[in-house]
């Protein structure tokens, strides 16, 4: 559906007077992506993942710490990150455990509902689990 509205626009825009149209880089930013970043861990006890990121619209450096949850029989849920309308051709953060657990911690990152990447990292009694998720859209 968004790509249906996306050409339509354009047609819209074609279709104006010439001295109407949009500059290349006005369309551009037009077309926005639904960006999903999904983390999991196979921790069986309490887990977090420490998830720092690029932020294009305020121009700076985002780090936050985010517990996972866990359902009743102690399976650790999704953690989502959801950005709708992205509107940057870039994105990039990482996310890391903070402690020496072995166990896996995995992001897949999202576009438009489509996994276009996927890492997974384990831990060591020396070394942090750390995946990234840098991505040029």
């Amino acid at each position: 559906m968004k790509k249906f509205t996306a050409m339509l626009i354009l047609l819209a825009l074609l279709a104006c007077e010439k001295n109407n149209l949009l500059t290349p880089q006005e369309l551009e930013e037009l077309i926005t992506k639904d960006i999903e970043i999904i983390f999991t861990t196979n921790e069986p006890n309490y887990d977090e993942v420490m998830i720092t990121y690029y932020d294009f619209s305020i121009g700076t450096d985002i780090a936050k710490a985010y517990p996972f949850e866990y359902d009743i029989d102690g399976n650790s849920l999704p953690l989502k990150i959801i950005f709708e309308n992205y509107k940057y051709k870039t994105i990039r953060g990482e996310g890391f455990r903070n402690n020496f657990s072995e166990a896996e911690l995995k992001v897949q990152l999202y576009i438009d509902s489509k996994l276009v990447k996927e890492r997974k990292s384990n831990g060591t009694s020396t070394i942090f689990a750390r995946v990234n998720f840098n991505y040029d859209i």
